[in-house]
């Protein structure tokens, strides 16, 4: 943690050493009153003030509490734009790793998770570097002035004094070291309250459609319950902070006032110096606290930081990026290749062999389960390369940019990702730049265009988090015309048909062969409707290619195919 702050204190050093500045006038003019009202004191007592040295006493403390107050406001005004930057620097660089990383990141993280180590969890560190920096700087710097002066003054009673508040720190400091697992468990709670919270939105539909509003208000009722306690538990030992404060330092004033008068009245020294000792003691109660309350900031901020830096410096497996760039691919190659997930204990894919020419239309099905759309995740590379070879043009998939790869890519996954935006945003996700004739062109070709033609806004309408507000089948279009959009080299559906009806199928089927006729498409299907136009069609089961040809010619062989479209047609016989 402190190396992460001494590196963003390096990058802003003239910041903070205009703020080191600053701090040396403000507590050099701190001092001012104090010494100011010793000097009138003594004087008064002696009966030899003046009233040109009250004059000049009394200007002089006008100008330093004016400086005083004046260089506070500017360094507490430095300190804390320099921790919103920090927060600011520290959430760009979080954001920017989320984007890079691929799925099996994810796999490691849940959503709550993530949210609070973004919420929380940079809020811990954004309170070190400004408030716990300022108790440092602040108080630190109050001590290292105000000490040496009480010594000047009197030695032994600076001593005596400096007992109750050292006990004071080694209090705070056991204190919050037992604090330091509650906070922590605390923290644990808020991430699977987040985690709650956003299945319950997510899955609002589902919980209404099966009545389980109650189950869920229970396990909530239950989360928040367990949270609270966690809270009352570090309330508890918060609560402790308070009799340490006020008594110990309590005591040390009272230390001061009878080693004083004893001295004072031996004469070894002057009301006046009495009075600075008391004064100089009031103003350290306030840095010592603070800086007992930096253990509780510094053990919040060391767990936060712990979350954050795990967060960052853990990795997604991947291998190294390649430094080819691909333009047009004319084939991608699978020899003997094997591909498993993380932490499963069985292939997914089992001795693949296949070859996709470039201009080819592929379709593949399969039983659910069986890896269809295993195989295409292998070309957007979304997991770390599996046994065997995976090749683009007769080089390893390894040897090109991944950019490159997913830029010539148009992908419309099984789960259809739809933001809180417009219709329009969302299709032009997929290409920012294109003309109003290729978003027409798409939406055409998604078969959309009478759907948007019938929304009250058209193209504007808003179609609420994660299209709750659509049909399925309108989901899946907006995906398809996104994906078609980009005009890519490799056109990817993943069951991207499932949710329309038959017509709108061959409408989107038919336009698929006329528009993209001499690019590459894989289709993934469970109506073989959808791959009956095909150059090739695969056929998986539990991994493996089981049967591969042209429609027409798995038709005439038998297997799987033909019981499947024997089955299909007799069900649309049915209806």
């Amino acid at each position: 943690m402190f190396g992460l702050i001494w590196s963003y204190m390096r990058q802003h050093k003239w910041r903070y050493l205009w703020v080191a500045i600053l701090l040396v006038v403000y507590d050099v003019t701190l001092l001012v009153p104090t010494q100011v009202t010793q000097r009138l004191v003594d004087q008064l007592s002696q009966q030899s003030l003046t009233q040109e040295r009250l004059v000049s006493d009394i200007a002089f403390l006008a100008v330093a509490t004016l400086v005083n107050y004046g260089s506070a406001h500017l360094w507490h005004y430095q300190l804390f734009q320099g921790s919103v930057t920090f927060k600011f620097d520290l959430q760009q660089q979080a954001f920017a790793k989320l984007i890079r990383m691929r799925t099996p990141f994810y796999e490691k993280f849940r959503s709550g998770d993530i949210l609070t180590r973004f919420s929380t969890d940079v809020g811990g560190l954004l309170e070190v570097i400004g408030y716990g920096l300022m108790i440092v700087v602040y108080a630190g710097g109050m001590i290292a002035f105000i000490l040496p002066a009480m010594l000047v003054l009197s030695w032994q009673v600076t001593l005596v004094a400096m007992l109750p508040m050292l006990l004071m720190m080694v209090l705070m400091y056991m204190i919050s070291r037992k604090q330091d697992q509650l906070i922590d468990d605390n923290r644990e709670a808020v991430a699977q309250l987040n985690n709650e919270v956003l299945e319950a939105i997510e899955g609002v539909q589902v919980t209404r459609a099966y009545s389980k509003k109650a189950v869920q208000e229970k396990q909530f009722r239950k989360r928040t319950q367990t949270l609270a306690e966690t809270g009352n538990r570090i309330g508890d030992w918060q609560s402790l902070y308070n009799p340490v404060v006020v008594t110990l330092p309590g005591i040390s004033t009272v230390e001061v006032l009878w080693l004083g008068a004893h001295f004072l009245q031996k004469g070894a020294i002057s009301l006046g110096q009495v009075l600075a000792l008391q004064l100089y003691m009031v103003s350290l109660i306030e840095p010592f606290w603070m800086i007992a309350d930096l253990l509780l900031v510094y053990q919040t901020g060391k767990t936060s930081f712990e979350k954050i830096h795990e967060l960052i410096e853990t990795g997604d497996d991947m291998e190294a990026d390649g430094q080819l760039v691909l333009t047009k691919p004319q084939t991608y190659a699978f020899e003997n290749y094997q591909f498993t997930y993380p932490q499963a204990e069985r292939y997914s894919l089992l001795g693949i062999n296949w070859v996709l020419q470039a201009g080819q239309t592929v379709g593949i099905v399969g039983k659910t389960g069986s890896g269809k759309t295993t195989l295409v995740r292998q070309f957007l590379r979304q997991y770390p390369l599996g046994q065997g070879a995976f090749t683009i043009d007769g080089r390893s998939v390894l040897d090109y940019r991944r950019r490159s790869i997913e830029t010539l890519i148009g992908y419309v996954p099984q789960e259809h990702v739809l933001f809180s935006k417009s219709v329009r945003d969302n299709i032009l996700l997929g290409n920012p730049a294109a003309s109003a004739q290729d978003l027409a062109a798409a939406i055409e070709m998604a078969a959309f265009t009478e759907d948007v033609e019938r929304m009250a806004d058209g193209l504007e309408t808003m179609i609420g988090e994660r299209g709750l507000s659509i049909s399925g089948g309108q989901k899946q279009r907006i995906s398809i015309a996104r994906a078609l959009i980009r005009q890519p080299e490799l056109l990817i559906l993943d069951d991207s048909l499932s949710a329309v009806d038959a017509k709108t199928e061959r409408q989107i089927i038919q336009r698929l062969q006329e528009e993209r006729r001499g690019k590459t498409n894989l289709i993934i299907a469970h109506r073989l409707s959808a791959v009956h136009h095909a150059d090739w069609v695969l056929v998986l089961d539990d991994g493996q290619i089981i049967e591969e040809g042209r429609p027409a010619d798995l038709l005439a062989a038998g297997g799987w195919y033909v019981d499947q479209y024997n089955r299909q047609q007799t069900q649309k016989g049915g209806q």
